[in-house]
């Protein structure tokens, strides 16, 4: 086994970074203050016009760079004339890796419409580099070329509840394309566990005592934010 490789449920993650109302979601300092406090992070990547692997939730500038543009649309160059909030640029996933040095990251791959070539580019991304670095997405077909395409660092399948009409089918499907692990939302935790059939799980998005709990309870990492990373992290005690 790969010394690449970990048990993904052992951690907790500070969902697009350990970000407040200070520190923008998926930005540097949100990631500077997650390596701070010694917990991992997940974040999200999509790909520039000329293919560059950057940190961002969402398939427009607009919400946090105040632009309408499509992102995709964007050059690795042009993307750097928008800013996040706090003003700073938006970052790469090889910034943002470096920053985490040797804590957990998940690295969730945004797929809208027909896959683009983001599992190859975020697969060479990671290729021999760095320690703990887990790869998802909602999209099979980018999890499935992710399955083929990385062999020494955990896969997983991220699950929605919208137009869900079976948990097990779920992860029947995860467990067919060789996943790692899975990643459903917590409201379905108790479902998927039944049904995972030993995979290891993180959930998302923890916000409250109770949904810790319930990750707690089904073995799940949490994926949170709002939380202290003192509560969220394994063994952490409920206020």
């Amino acid at each position: 086994m790969s010394e690449r490789f970990f048990d993904v449920s052992a951690f907790a993650y500070a969902h697009r970074g350990l970000w407040d109302a200070t520190r923008p979601e998926n930005s540097l300092a949100a990631f500077d203050a997650a390596r701070a406090a010694r917990v991992g992070v997940e974040l999200d990547v999509r790909l520039t016009a000329d293919d560059v692997p950057v940190v961002f939730h969402d398939a427009r500038l607009e919400r946090m760079c105040g632009a309408g543009a499509l992102l995709a649309d964007v050059t690795a160059e042009g993307l750097a004339r928008f800013r996040l909030p706090d003003g700073s640029p938006v970052p790469t996933l090889a910034e943002a890796l470096t920053i985490m040095g040797d804590l957990p990251v998940l690295i969730e791959l945004k797929v809208d419409g027909t896959p683009p070539e983001i599992a190859d580019r975020v697969a060479a991304a990671i290729e021999g580099v760095g320690r703990w670095y887990g790869v998802m997405s909602f999209d099979e077909r980018t999890v499935a070329r992710l399955c083929r395409l990385v062999a020494d660092r955990p896969v997983g399948l991220l699950v929605r509840t919208d137009n869900l009409p079976d948990v097990a089918t779920k992860a029947m499907t995860a467990r067919a394309l060789g996943c790692d692990y899975i990643g459903p939302h917590h409201s379905i935790l108790p479902a998927m566990q039944a049904a995972s059939c030993g995979l290891p799980m993180v959930t998302w998005t923890v916000r409250t005592p109770a949904e810790l709990e319930l990750a707690r309870e089904s073995g799940a990492a949490p994926i949170f934010e709002g939380i202290s990373p003192a509560l969220a992290m394994p063994g952490g005690t409920p206020i």
